[in-house]
Protein backbone atom coordinates (compact mmCIF):
# COMPACT_ATOMS: atom_id res chain seq x y z
CA UNK A 1 0.00 0.00 0.00
CA UNK A 2 0.83 3.12 -0.75
CA UNK A 3 -0.19 6.99 -0.09
CA UNK A 4 -0.51 9.63 -2.27
CA UNK A 5 -1.54 13.07 -2.30
CA UNK A 6 -3.20 15.27 -4.44
CA UNK A 7 -3.30 18.99 -4.80
CA UNK A 8 -6.71 20.22 -6.33
CA UNK A 9 -8.10 23.88 -6.94
CA UNK A 10 -11.95 24.31 -6.62
CA UNK A 11 -13.49 27.32 -7.89
CA UNK A 12 -16.60 28.80 -6.06
CA UNK A 13 -18.89 31.93 -5.30
CA UNK A 14 -17.41 34.18 -2.97
CA UNK A 15 -19.61 35.14 -0.30
CA UNK A 16 -17.13 35.75 2.58
CA UNK A 17 -16.95 39.28 4.10
CA UNK A 18 -20.51 40.05 2.96
CA UNK A 19 -19.91 39.47 -0.69
CA UNK A 20 -22.53 38.98 -2.31
CA UNK A 21 -21.12 36.01 -4.44
CA UNK A 22 -21.26 37.72 -8.17
CA UNK A 23 -16.98 36.60 -8.24
CA UNK A 24 -15.57 33.68 -8.04
CA UNK A 25 -12.63 32.41 -5.86
CA UNK A 26 -9.94 29.77 -6.77
CA UNK A 27 -9.43 27.76 -3.82
CA UNK A 28 -6.26 25.69 -3.44
CA UNK A 29 -6.52 22.32 -1.15
CA UNK A 30 -5.02 18.89 -0.75
CA UNK A 31 -5.37 15.29 0.44
CA UNK A 32 -3.86 12.46 0.90
CA UNK A 33 -5.65 8.72 0.17
CA UNK A 34 -4.03 4.82 0.32
CA UNK A 35 -3.76 3.62 -2.26
CA UNK A 36 -4.40 -0.76 -2.09
CA UNK A 37 -2.33 -2.64 -4.33
CA UNK A 38 -2.99 -6.01 -3.91
CA UNK A 39 -5.75 -8.32 -3.11
CA UNK A 40 -3.94 -8.88 0.11
CA UNK A 41 -4.42 -5.07 1.06
CA UNK A 42 -7.95 -5.38 -0.39
CA UNK A 43 -8.84 -8.28 2.27
CA UNK A 44 -7.29 -6.42 4.82
CA UNK A 45 -9.19 -3.04 4.70
CA UNK A 46 -12.73 -4.63 3.40
CA UNK A 47 -14.95 -7.94 4.21
CA UNK A 48 -16.64 -9.29 1.22
CA UNK A 49 -19.36 -7.74 2.76
CA UNK A 50 -18.09 -4.54 2.14
CA UNK A 51 -17.11 -5.59 -0.99
CA UNK A 52 -20.31 -6.59 -2.45
CA UNK A 53 -22.03 -3.13 -0.88
CA UNK A 54 -19.43 -1.79 -2.71
CA UNK A 55 -19.86 -3.42 -6.43
CA UNK A 56 -24.09 -3.46 -5.99
CA UNK A 57 -23.92 0.42 -4.81
CA UNK A 58 -20.84 1.06 -8.31
CA UNK A 59 -23.92 -0.53 -10.23
CA UNK A 60 -27.29 1.50 -9.33
CA UNK A 61 -24.86 4.43 -9.48
CA UNK A 62 -23.50 3.65 -12.65
CA UNK A 63 -27.68 2.58 -13.66
CA UNK A 64 -28.97 5.34 -12.10
CA UNK A 65 -26.91 7.74 -14.47
CA UNK A 66 -27.23 6.05 -17.30
CA UNK A 67 -30.83 6.13 -17.04
CA UNK A 68 -30.97 9.99 -15.89
CA UNK A 69 -28.73 11.17 -19.04
CA UNK A 70 -31.78 9.68 -21.04
CA UNK A 71 -34.27 11.07 -19.46
CA UNK A 72 -33.12 14.27 -19.54
CA UNK A 73 -31.53 14.66 -22.87
CA UNK A 74 -34.61 15.79 -24.32
CA UNK A 75 -34.33 18.98 -22.05
CA UNK A 76 -30.84 19.78 -22.72
CA UNK A 77 -29.88 22.83 -25.01
CA UNK A 78 -28.29 22.36 -28.14
CA UNK A 79 -24.74 22.84 -27.74
CA UNK A 80 -24.75 24.62 -31.22
CA UNK A 81 -27.04 27.20 -30.44
CA UNK A 82 -26.03 31.06 -30.09
CA UNK A 83 -27.07 31.02 -26.60
CA UNK A 84 -24.66 28.28 -25.67
CA UNK A 85 -21.88 29.39 -27.92
CA UNK A 86 -22.02 32.98 -26.07
CA UNK A 87 -22.26 31.02 -22.56
CA UNK A 88 -19.07 28.57 -23.90
CA UNK A 89 -16.95 32.13 -25.47
CA UNK A 90 -18.15 33.83 -21.72
CA UNK A 91 -16.70 30.83 -19.75
CA UNK A 92 -13.62 30.83 -22.14
CA UNK A 93 -12.77 34.32 -21.33
CA UNK A 94 -12.91 34.18 -18.00
CA UNK A 95 -10.15 31.51 -18.03
CA UNK A 96 -8.00 34.04 -19.74
CA UNK A 97 -9.02 36.25 -17.04
CA UNK A 98 -11.41 38.48 -18.17
CA UNK A 99 -14.38 39.13 -15.16
CA UNK A 100 -17.32 37.73 -15.98
CA UNK A 101 -19.08 41.38 -17.18
CA UNK A 102 -15.81 42.31 -18.98
CA UNK A 103 -16.44 38.63 -20.95
CA UNK A 104 -19.98 39.34 -21.66
CA UNK A 105 -19.97 42.42 -22.94
CA UNK A 106 -17.15 41.50 -25.27
CA UNK A 107 -19.09 38.41 -26.55
CA UNK A 108 -22.61 40.63 -26.95
CA UNK A 109 -19.87 43.04 -28.92
CA UNK A 110 -19.75 40.29 -31.79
Amino acid sequence: MKTLTENVTASTKDFSSGKDGSSSVDVDYSFSYDVLETAAELEEHFSTADLIKLANNKNKALANSAARAKAVAPYAQDPNSPEAVKNRMVNDLMKLGKSEAEARALVESI
